[in-house]
């Protein structure tokens, strides 16, 4: 019963769905800061966004059809289909002067994705919790009523172990990767652009 909730939780906030959903909330809270902004000017961010999901998600589920992938190429294909799709999204951000937020979120999981694709072939350690935290303690960053975001992803932590996808070690190895990325942001990023809790 436990491992059946913890394989339903753990596809709710599958990293496709919870990254972009995340995206999406960044796009709509950056847009609502801007004092400049109507109506016409959410359309192209929101375009940049499904641009950039449309793009990591046709890597990650069409280079297994095109590709033999050992065991871990899901999570091969999963990452490059991140840093791809982020980049592109930070790029259209940089190229829009749209706005720090979405900008550093992009950096941010671009940056998180380099050490994963490393470590990915020798130790499994948690896309999920990765791509749960990262993203979700940047928007908890930006502004503390994201809480609910975060905390669905610190449940991601013990949930990837309770489903039988990975060892406590892998996903808690993935939530300390995450923060330390995140500590890292914060900490060194210029303070124009760092996200500063309201």
């Amino acid at each position: 019963m436990l491992a059946a909730a913890a394989r339903t939780y753990s596809a709710v906030f599958a990293p496709e769905l919870f990254v972009l959903l995340c995206a999406l909330l960044l796009v709509g809270y950056e847009w609502r800061g801007d004092p400049d902004r109507s109506p016409s000017d959410l359309a192209p961010r929101v375009g940049v966004v499904g641009i950039g999901w449309a793009l990591a998600f046709a890597v990650y589920e069409g280079v297994p059809l095109l590709v033999d992938l050992p065991a871990w190429g899901s999570d091969l294909t999963g990452s490059v289909g991140v840093g791809v799709g982020l980049g592109i999204i930070w790029l259209g951000w940089r190229l829009g002067g749209w706005g720090p937020l979405v900008e550093g979120f992009a950096a941010l999981l671009v940056a998180v994705t380099v050490p994963h694709l490393l470590i990915t072939p020798f130790w499994a350690v948690s896309s999920h919790v990765l791509y749960a935290l990262a993203p979700a303690g940047y928007l908890f960053a930006v502004d503390r009523r994201f809480a609910p975001l975060f905390a669905a992803g610190l449940g991601m932590i013990a949930v990837r172990p309770l489903a039988g996808a990975h060892t406590w070690g892998e996903s808690v190895g993935a939530a300390l990767l995450a923060g330390a990325f995140l500590v890292a942001l914060l900490r060194f990023s210029p303070p124009a652009t760092r996200p500063t809790a309201a």
